[in-house]
Parts: C-alpha cells; structure tokens; sequence
C-alpha cells in the first residue's frame, strides 16, 4: 500500500486505547485489528490477516529465539527462588548490616547480584531491607525510593544477563529493520546505555539521597517517624481499623497454592515439601511478598500477599513464595547460577562476534548477542539443573520452579508478539515512508529526542508500563530518526529513558505497587513521593536531550 495519511491509523489506536484502559495489550490488539482489516476488508479477512502477521512474526528465527530466551530467563529465576538461593542471599545481607550507612550501602551492593529484573530485586530485598531498617528507625519511604531507584534504572542500564537486554535488542532488530544500523542491533543498544539520561539522574540523585540527607529531610524524615508510630498505636491489633481475621491454617493455605499453581503457571506445587521453617525472605517476624511478572515492565495485574503475613487476610499465596519459605536458605544456589549465566554470556558474545573485529569490546559490539544470551541460558539451565539434582533437590520441585518461572513470561512474550505484529502492518501500510515525507521533513532535528522522551514520559506514565512504552514508541522513533538524520542512538536512549520513567514513578507500575505492598505503604501515597524528584529527572532529562539534538543538527 502507497504511503498516506491512513498509515497513521494504527498508532492513532493503539496509544489511545492503552491510555484510557491503562493497558497497553487492549491497544497493541485493536490497532493490529484495525490494521490488518484496513488491508483486507472482509468480514474475517482482518482476523485471518491479524493471524498471519503474528505467525509470520513469530517464525522470524531471531524473533524466536528471544521468546525462547524470556521464557527460560523466567524460567532461570523460577529455579534460584524454590530451591533457597534468593532466601540465602536474603539471610546474608541481613547478617551484614550495623547502621544506617551500612544498611544503604548494602541495599545498593545488593543491586549488583539482583539486577536480572525489577521485580526479582523487589520480592528479594524489600522484604529484608524493610525490617532491618525499621530497626534502625528509617522512614519506609527513604528506604523504598532507594530499592526502587535500584530496580528499574538499573535493570535498564545493565547490558547483559537481564530480560531487559533481550526485549530492547529485539525491539531495535524489529524497529529498525528499514535502516542501515551502525554496527549489530546490540551494538546500537550499548551505545544508548550512555543517553538514557534520566535513569543516570535518578540514580545520582539516590546515591546522593542514600548517603546524605538535608537537615529538611531529617525533620521530615522525623515526623514521618512519629506519624508512622502513631499509625502503628491507633492500629495495634487491627487491619485498617477492622479486627484481624483469623489467620489460614496451613492445610488451607497448602489448598490455595496448589489451586492458584494450577490456573496460574499450570503446574503442580512439588509433592514433598518440608515442613514450613523459618520464612525465607526475611526473619524469624515475617514478611509481606508481591508475586508478579518479574520482567513485565508494569504489564502484570496480579497481586498476592505470600509468606506469615498472607495469613493476615484471604488473599492466595503465591506458590513459588508458598515453596520457597520452606526451603533451606543457601546463598550457593543463587550464587553459583548467577555467575555461571553472566560468564557464559560474555564468553559466548566473544566468541559469536571475534571474527568481525580484532578487539575484545569490538567482538562483543558486532556480536549476535540475543544468540549468545540464548545459548548462555540454556545451558545454564541444563547445568544448574543437574547441579540441584546432585544436592538431591527433588526433581519435581526444579520441575515446577521452571515451569512456574517461565508461564510468569508469557505476558511479556504476548506483549512483544503483538508489538511486532503492529509493526509490521503499519510499514505495509507506508507508515515510514509517510513519516519521512510528512513529519521529518517539518520536525526540527533538534527538537525530535526531547519531544519523543516528553510524550513517552506521558505514556509510560498514564499506562504504567516501560516495556509497552517502548514497543509503542520505538518504531515511530527510528521513522521520524531517518527522516530528520537524527543518530538512532540517541533516539533509542530517549525512548528508553521514557519508559523508565513511567517503569519507576507511576502509580499503575507493577514495581510501585509491589514496593509499597512490600513495605506497607499507601500505593497512592508512595507513588506521589516518587513523583517530584523523578519530574526534576525528567526535566534535566529533557533538556540534556534537547541540547544533545541541537548539537548533532
């Protein structure tokens, strides 16, 4: 089809479809809908040709291997969380920690073996942070902004052994296929880690937070002390001012798990597990968790309390948390794993790309990583599988652990299947070539960068959703980037940080909710603490960019 005005359709649906129902699958769908009954007007010919372009995307082999790597990557954190790895590390840091430096400089260490998703660093540090910090009479909210500072920001800067890493590359390989890269799609990825601005703010601003407060952030940080101890006065012995129920008894709560296993993962809570000891995610007083897709970047709606605390009200245990607090802590099995996958990754990275340059960094640049990282993957699994079975951990609970881990993906998986099919019927259509008549040739270059961040802060924002903000947004930003000569890396760090942006400071995202569910914060309340630092990130932001476009114009 000729490129038009009616290329635009698409888009023009999917972006206000996600914002008025705060999802962005409803959008991705109806906007492949539309699309695909634009081009065959018949009664079934947009359902069969909405099919095709998933199918067709689907078999694409790079496109395949990143399913397959987002589902064995849950799969991997599955595996560590039920057999004691993510408890034993929780134990170890809570042995380590003395003051309040010390237990900021840990929350921060801690980043470094917990960055492989935001919501796998929140269920794993949160929990344990949250009590050794009431302890040391810090306000939750001080301690909260520094997890969550540490999660998404940093989940998006880390270029290898995250689920992050897969879905931006593959978003660059999908959005830029009508564009001359420089170098291999991973290589223009590393080369906008430097220009996502706002989540080098955000994180500047924490470490500064973290190690040194203001004399009006200690007054305030003083009466959100005493606020927090008389909340806890007027509601000693009851749950917002309701008696607490009665707590679950353990064949009841072994009932749910299996049932909420079943409709959830489809699988089977292992048959033999030990009697319940000391919970894994934090002492001997319990803990709150939050089960959720651990890479879903604010697409997972559901929310389940695990561990003592679940007791407290009705709601299900999670069944990875229900299996994992009966587990013996060893930091081992977490340990072990985690080095093996990042050792493997480089080793194999290098190993892809030493033929295509005689450097070290040059291999890794030109490098098909998302091969590489599926390859490192694999066999990580297959060797810290045989590993559990020497240590005699029961076969059936590995088996669930993966199973359990990798359905958690499958929203990611149907998230990104949709955004390139919406790709792909919006460039038959004539979406870049209309872009590149039209818009670029009337944009400044210069204002291309900020203007794109601003309206993805937006939209991250309103859905609450960094991946689907990306897969939305990058693909208009790689048109208008060839129409306007404006570097593609500078355009992708933009539309990365955007959705960082939405990924850390909305209400809506799954990592708001779970921090605040975790530390027993208002979600509403929290979410508006977050906000103005996070504006002040995004202005600097903004301004960075726009002074980075002027440059290269």
């Amino acid at each position: 089809m000729s490129a038009g005005i009616w290329s635009l359709v698409p888009f023009l649906v999917v972006i206000p479809i996600a914002m008025w129902t705060r999802q962005v699958l409803p959008g991705l769908l109806a906007g492949l809908l539309v699309g695909a009954y634009m081009q065959n007007p018949t009664p079934l010919g947009g359902i069969d040709g909405a099919l095709a372009y998933i199918a067709k995307e689907l078999a694409i082999p790079d496109n395949l291997r990143l399913v397959v790597f987002l589902y064995g990557f849950g799969a991997f954190v599955g595996l560590v969380r039920v057999t004691g790895g993510v408890s034993g590390f929780a134990h170890w840091m809570a042995d380590r920690v003395k003051s309040v430096r010390g237990a900021f400089a840990v929350t921060w260490v801690s980043s470094l073996v917990t960055f492989m998703a935001p919501d796998f660093r929140i269920i794993t540090v949160a929990p344990v942070m949250r009590r050794i910090f009431e302890r040391l009479r810090v306000p939750a909210e001080r301690v909260a902004f520094t997890i969550d500072a540490t999660s998404t920001p940093v989940c998006a800067l880390v270029p290898v052994g995250t689920a992050f890493v897969g879905y931006m590359v593959g978003l660059i390989a999908t959005s830029a296929r009508h564009q001359t890269l420089p170098g291999s799609p991973y290589h223009l990825y590393l080369m906008s880690i430097p220009l996502n601005f706002f989540s080098w703010i955000i994180l500047a601003y924490t470490l500064v937070l973290s190690f040194r407060a203001s004399p009006s952030a200690e007054r305030r940080e003083a009466a959100q002390r005493r606020a927090e101890d008389e909340r806890r006065a007027a509601d000693r012995g009851t749950v917002r001012g309701v008696p607490r129920p009665a707590r679950l008894n353990a064949e009841t709560r072994l009932k749910m798990a299996s049932q909420f296993a079943r409709a959830e993962f489809g699988a089977e809570l292992p048959p033999d597990l030990p009697p319940r000891g000391r919970p894994a995610n934090v002492g001997p007083s319990g803990t709150t968790a939050v089960a959720r897709t651990a890479t879903s970047g604010g697409q997972s709606e559901r929310r389940h309390t695990a561990g003592p605390a679940a007791a407290d009200g009705l709601n299900p245990p999670d069944p990875v948390e229900f299996v994992s607090e009966r587990i013996p802590p060893r930091l081992v099995n977490l340990a072990v794993p985690l080095l093996l996958l990042l050792g493997l990754t480089l080793f194999l990275t290098w190993w892809d790309g030493r033929g295509k340059a005689p450097t070290v960094w040059g291999a890794l640049a030109q490098a098909n990583a998302a091969k590489a990282m599926l390859e490192a993957l694999l066999i990580t699994l297959l060797a810290t599988f045989a590993w559990y079975t020497v240590q005699r951990v029961p076969v059936e609970r590995t088996v669930f652990g993966i199973l359990a881990g990798g359905n958690e993906m499958m929203g990611v998986i149907v998230l990104l299947a949709l955004v390139w099919a919406v790709s792909a019927v919006s460039t038959d259509l004539g979406f870049a070539d209309y872009v590149e008549s039209t818009i670029g040739r009337t944009v400044p270059a210069a204002f291309v960068a900020p203007a794109l961040f601003l309206f993805g802060c937006a939209i991250s924002y309103v859905i609450g959703s960094s991946f689907g903000t990306w897969g939305m947004l990058l693909p208009l930003g790689f048109s208008l980037a060839a129409s306007t000569h404006t570097p593609l890396p500078l355009i992708a760090g933009a539309v990365f940080a955007s959705g960082t942006f939405g990924g850390f400071a909305s209400p809506l995202s799954d990592n708001t909710v779970a921090m605040a569910t975790v530390m027993k914060l208002p979600v509403m309340d929290y979410a508006r603490h977050k906000l103005k630092p996070a504006l002040w990130a995004a202005g600097g932001s903004a301004l960075l960019y726009a002074a980075a476009g002027w440059v290269v114009s």
